[in-house]
């Protein structure tokens, strides 16, 4: 084969036309752009997961005795609707009484929430004290509420409230404790009343360990907080105050609102209005209505007592104790005493007895001082001058009675022992209770009456009146048969007599004419008579010297 010449094929001049693969080293790789992608999305991962793991908030575990309403990934805890944190898990607790909700808080309010006094509720629709809340939660689900603590010390552990708190820690105003011995209508929310304008409500309600009454919690909203002092007094407005006196029927409502729903009321005397305000937290008495509490403060209370005999049935604890018509104490106490020697009940009657009601308040300057005397020497002189209690009755229709201090001059001398406790006021009788026994005497009395004695005289006294009714018919039918007639012929007899003395003693009959002229001669003698009479009076003389003679 001739140099320069190939020992390949020839190739027919059709093909050449098509190129021919040739081998070649390949060079260094070169990335290729469709891992770009992938590798971004697992940069921008990453970074996700890190900034979500930073900015993570704690978790806190809350303990509920229902898990009503609650779902893990789709509750969420709020506070003034802004979401706070939501749940994560729910599960039983170790002894299946409650549940445990396990949830996330936003780390940036988790200081200002995990704290020992924070507070965690669920929101669900409540009617409570007349206040419905929680409605937005019938569309859009529960959640749990949360209201911050004050406390400084740290806390991931709670407990949940089943109710949600009254107020809020941000609420200006402050609480004052009532305390009553029957919490009545009264209940969490019920409001509390100035003059007729809400100005607060009840917050809390508690029965203390002696369980002798019911303190009360009421929150009352800045600005009237500052109208309360130490003088302010609180009473129950619930419902209707009725009341039937010599006045004629009272009654006395607060509004619509206190019927249906209860509430208290206070107000500060005029007089005290000018004190200083009252603390947060101080104790008043809930009065049952205003007139029991707005009635004077006394600062001087002595205990009396006072035994009747009789039944005391309508006096009542809280009764007055009345002095013409001033009430100057109060009844406290009403019980039994048995006398072993006598062998007989007293009715003992304690009394709390305002004596500085009972001295003068004007005084005539002009007069000698009074003596200064105790309450006690006070009472007791009064007894001594006549003083004395008895039952009498403040109402006939509802049998009420009441405790009545009079003097009365004629009571026996009596004195109070005050070295008993408490000392006794002698009692005076009178009274329903003698009343009664007046009553219960007559009747006494009256069956001592022999009515079936009485009952047969008054038939036998009706059979002989009856005969003597049957004999006066009997003489008046007799009269009209035999008397009658004749006395009929006898009145004829006398008519015609009286005809013919008329007939004599008419004008133109001679009698009557000589009747007539012997009338008149008594008539001139009469008037003779009387001239004579006349001229002996002017001339006495004659009567010795005879008739004078008159010259021409």
């Amino acid at each position: 084969m001739a140099e320069g010449t190939t020992n390949e094929p020839a190739i027919p001049s059709s093909e050449s036309a098509i190129p021919r693969a040739v081998s070649k080293r390949g060079g260094p790789r070169t990335p290729q752009l469709v891992w770009i992608v992938p590798v971004l999305a697992l940069l921008i991962g990453g970074w996700l997961a890190i900034e979500h793991f930073l900015n993570r908030g704690p978790d806190v575990t809350i303990t509920f005795k229902s898990a009503e309403g609650i779902e893990p990934g789709k509750t969420r805890i709020r506070h003034k609707a802004v979401d706070i944190g939501i749940v994560k898990s729910v599960r039983l607790s170790e002894d299946g009484k409650s549940v445990v909700v396990s949830a996330e808080v936003d780390r940036q309010t988790a200081s200002l929430f995990l704290v020992e006094d924070t507070k965690f509720w669920v929101v669900r629709p409540r009617i409570a004290g007349g206040q419905v809340s929680g409605l937005g939660t019938l569309l859009a689900g529960s959640y749990i509420g949360a209201e911050p603590g004050t406390s400084k010390s740290s806390k991931k552990e709670f407990v949940g409230l089943e109710t949600p708190p009254v107020l809020v820690a941000d609420q200006a105003g402050r609480i004052f404790t009532v305390r009553t011995d029957d919490l009545g209508s009264l209940d969490i929310n019920s409001p509390i009343y100035f003059r007729g304008v809400v100005v607060g409500k009840v917050v809390s309600t508690e029965v203390p360990g002696h369980g002798e009454e019911v303190r009360v919690g009421i929150f009352v909203e800045a600005p009237y907080d500052k109208l309360v002092n130490d003088d302010t007094r609180f009473w129950n407005a619930s419902g209707a105050e009725l009341s039937l006196d010599s006045n004629g029927v009272r009654v006395q409502v607060q509004s619509l609102i206190t019927v249906l729903l209860g509430g208290i009321a206070f107000e500060t005397p005029t007089e005290s209005v000018t004190r200083p305000e009252a603390a947060a937290k101080a104790e008043y008495w809930l009065f049952d209505n205003r007139t029991k509490a707005m009635a004077p403060r006394e600062t001087v209370v002595e205990k009396f007592v006072v035994r009747f005999t009789k039944s005391v049935k309508g006096l009542q604890v809280g009764s007055p104790v009345d002095f013409r018509g001033i009430t100057v104490g109060e009844v406290k106490r009403i019980d039994l005493d048995f006398e072993s020697q006598q062998s007989r009940f007293l009715m003992l009657v304690e009394i709390d007895l305002y004596p500085e009601r009972l001295r003068s308040r004007f005084r005539d300057p002009a007069r000698a001082p009074l003596p200064n005397l105790t309450p006690q020497q006070r009472i007791g002189r009064f007894v001594d001058r006549g003083m004395r209690a008895q039952l009498k009755s403040s109402n006939l229709l509802t049998g009420a009675l009441y405790v009545n201090l009079e003097f009365f001059p004629q009571a026996p001398k009596a004195t109070v022992d005050f070295t008993k406790t408490p000392p006794e006021i002698p009692v005076m009788g009178g009274g329903p209770g003698e009343l009664q026994d007046s009553v219960a005497a007559i009747a006494a009395n009256l069956e001592k009456v022999p009515f079936d004695k009485i009952a047969a005289d008054l038939r036998a006294s009706m059979a002989a009146l009856q005969t003597s009714l049957k004999n006066a018919d009997a003489v008046m039918a007799k009269l009209s048969n035999e008397v009658a007639p004749e006395l009929r012929m006898t009145l004829e007899s006398a008519r015609k007599t009286l005809g013919t003395a008329e007939q004599t003693l008419s004008s133109d009959s001679p009698i009557g004419g000589d009747l007539r002229g012997a009338l008149d001669e008594v008539r001139r003698a009469a008037d003779s008579v009387r001239q004579l009479t006349d001229y002996l009076e002017r001339h006495p003389e004659s009567l010795i010297r005879g008739k004078r003679t008159e010259s021409k």
